[in-house]
């Protein structure tokens, strides 16, 4: 058997009133300071274009509506336009993995973040893999506890019964997870800020605001084969996307 590989998943969510998503996005560990250049290089063609600096922090809501930096751009129209760019080239990365789930009742978070997790540790296992979650900052105490408590035990349905309901479950822990979650501020990390642009495409996509624009709402439509399908394949759109 091959030496197995090893990813740093990013992690970050983006929500509503009603809605709540995540995004995974998975980087090879041993290709980490590519991407790392990748990235160096499309922040530098954005500054060089659109004076965006490459210490800006992106943040998706704040970014399409036109908040925040740069200040001397805030049109809506314009933002709409690079967020889109953003969401293609984040598929055009090689070797770029990445798992979605979302839930229409914001009250299910913790929820589908454990189907994320289990997600996550499937497509690792796949993979012949392990990998180190990396989280942005603010909820570190709750997300901790729980991904220990899902290394030891993490209770899947086996099967269902002759009347539909689930007669047996097996248990799945987290193996393939190490460490406890690390966490960033985004600001700190470009890959968090690319994980939340991720979540807000699929936030916007599904449920759209009275004044979202196309090009926002139709940027989730550019991920294909970034896409881990085989996440959910009872996802009615074929794109994986976890459901709660």
């Amino acid at each position: 058997m091959n030496n197995p590989d090893m990813y740093l998943i990013y992690i970050d969510e983006s929500y509503d009133e009603t809605h709540y998503a995540y995004s995974a996005m998975f980087i090879n560990a041993f290709r980490w300071n590519n991407y790392f250049d990748h990235m160096l290089k499309w922040r530098g063609d954005w500054f060089k274009t659109h004076q965006i600096s490459l210490d800006t922090e992106l943040h998706a809501t704040d970014f399409v509506a036109g908040r925040g930096q740069p200040h001397h751009n805030r049109d809506k129209t314009y933002r709409a336009g690079l967020f889109n760019e953003a969401i293609q080239r984040i598929e055009q990365m090689d070797g770029i993995k990445i798992i979605n789930g979302i839930t229409n009742n914001k009250k299910k978070y913790m929820l589908l973040f454990d189907y994320m997790l289990t997600r996550i540790n499937n497509t690792l296992k796949a993979n012949n893999a392990y990998g180190v979650l990396i989280c942005d900052e603010g909820n570190e105490n709750q997300l901790t506890s729980v991904v220990r408590k899902m290394k030891k035990e993490n209770h899947i349905p086996d099967r269902l019964d002759m009347y539909g309901h689930n007669s047996s479950k097996r248990n799945i822990p987290l193996d393939r997870i190490i460490e406890d979650p690390l966490f960033k501020t985004s600001k700190s990390s470009y890959f968090i800020q690319l994980a939340d642009f991720l979540a807000f495409s699929l936030l916007r996509n599904e449920k759209p605001g009275e004044f979202t624009m196309n090009s926002v709402k139709n940027a989730f439509e550019n991920l294909d084969k970034s896409l881990v399908k085989v996440a959910f394949k009872g996802d009615k759109r074929g794109k994986g996307i976890i459901r709660v």
